[in-house]
């Protein structure tokens, strides 16, 4: 309900700057680390964007991998079912470069 909230406000935010009367669609990313699952974070929006401007607003969700970088070999690579292991040099020293990101993309407004 909190990151549906925030989605909200952000997308609230920008489009009071853009002088808009009405959200059509905030694009969103969601890295596949932050745990979201998408049709109660459209539920949640939609409860939260009534008797706003973006009442009715659709909600794109983009989903993205988890993405890790060796430091041995410095290789990135997809990392899937949780196995943090480097495919190029078999290091398990690795970064995690992608897939916990979380934030508004952009919004679409009439």
């Amino acid at each position: 309900m909190a990151i549906a909230r925030n989605i909200v406000d952000i997308a609230l935010a920008a489009a009071g700057k853009a002088n808009a009367g009405r959200i059509v669609r905030v694009n969103v990313l969601a890295g596949e680390l932050r745990g979201v699952i998408p049709a109660q974070l459209m539920f949640c929006f939609g409860l939260m964007a009534e008797n706003t401007i973006a009442s009715g607003a659709h909600l794109n969700l983009e989903i993205t991998p988890v993405v890790g970088r060796c430091r041995k070999c410095e290789q990135d690579f997809p990392i899937k079912d949780y196995s943090y292991v480097c495919p190029g040099c078999r290091g398990q020293d690795v970064d995690i470069i992608g897939g916990t990101e979380l934030r508004v993309r952009d919004i679409e407004a009439e």
